[in-house]
């Protein structure tokens, strides 16, 4: 569960469609600019819906922006009682099953990168974009567009953005059948002017939790580490690039974690490399984890 709500804080586009004409790129590329300016800029209190890998979650979410950023309140309403709270610098993940909380440094987020629109020649060579029709959602009308990969190497997604506001409203990654991987559909959603503090308060007490801060690397550790990386990917699908290379101290009692994040400028993939326990062999095939 917990995830499954860091997963909706952090969208991972490639998307599902159809035409190829500029016009149709040039009106998809202004919803889709419009929809990542919306989801930093507007209040926003409402249910939806979360399903991947057979599992169907409801969630609630309450979001404000202003002068001073963004902050978020993410709730659980199946399951185990969780809450995630996120600002400009901290996530907190709260765990009522576990009596846990845990904090980490708070990354950038929207649906698509700041600079969609500056990368879009390149991203017109791996993605078809539409526009298609308008259709309702939670109650609102909102516009569908797809954005369909031109190979085997990318997930699509086809969304549905309020037409007014620019919201997305819903969500649904598909694969190379078209079927769908994930979906996310808002059931009730509003748009408030202002959201008091205490809406953005948690409801779970973790005055008696156990605590596990992230911690901090000392610049010079993490630059020895990342200068003794042992590892380098020699052949990418095409578009993908390295964006990101660091070094993560999970906790003070675990060993640290390689990161490495390459993305074609809409999908990005994460690696993780970790020293495995002494005597474990290595797995070896496909899984899932969350």
């Amino acid at each position: 569960m917990k995830r499954t709500l860091v997963a909706f804080l952090t969208v991972l586009v490639a998307v599902l469609a159809g035409i190829t004409s500029a016009g149709a790129d040039t009106d998809a590329r202004t919803w889709l600019e419009r929809m990542t300016v919306a989801s930093r800029t507007l209040n926003y209190s409402g249910t939806f819906v979360y399903q991947h890998q057979g599992q169907l979650e409801a969630m609630r979410i309450i979001h404000a922006a202003g002068s001073d950023g963004e902050r978020e309140r993410l709730m659980s309403l199946t399951g185990p009682k969780r809450e995630i709270l996120r600002d400009n610098q901290v996530v907190t993940c709260i765990l009522g099953d576990r009596e846990s909380v845990h904090v980490n440094r708070s990354q950038p987020r929207t649906p698509f990168p700041a600079n969609f629109s500056d990368s879009l020649p390149e991203l017109q060579k791996l993605y078809r974009f539409n526009v298609g029709d308008e259709e309702r959602v939670a109650g609102l009308p909102c516009r569908v567009v797809e954005v369909m990969p031109r190979d085997a190497y990318r997930y699509g997604r086809r969304l549905c953005v309020h037409s007014d506001n620019h919201m997305l409203l819903r969500s649904e990654l598909t694969n190379l059948q078209g079927e769908p991987v994930e979906q996310m559909m808002f059931t009730s959603v509003s748009f408030p002017k202002h959201i008091s503090e205490q809406a953005l308060l948690p409801d779970l007490s973790s005055a008696d939790y156990s605590w596990q801060l992230e911690p901090e690397m000392p610049p010079a550790e993490h630059s020895d580490k990342m200068a003794d990386t042992r590892w380098e990917v020699v052949r990418l699908p095409e578009g993908f690039v390295l964006t990101d290379h660091n070094w993560q101290q999970l906790s003070a009692h675990e060993p640290g974690v390689e990161h490495w994040v390459y993305s074609d400028g809409l999908a990005s993939v994460s690696v993780y490399i970790e020293k495995a326990p002494h005597g474990q062999d290595s797995y070896q095939g496909v899984t899932h984890r969350g």
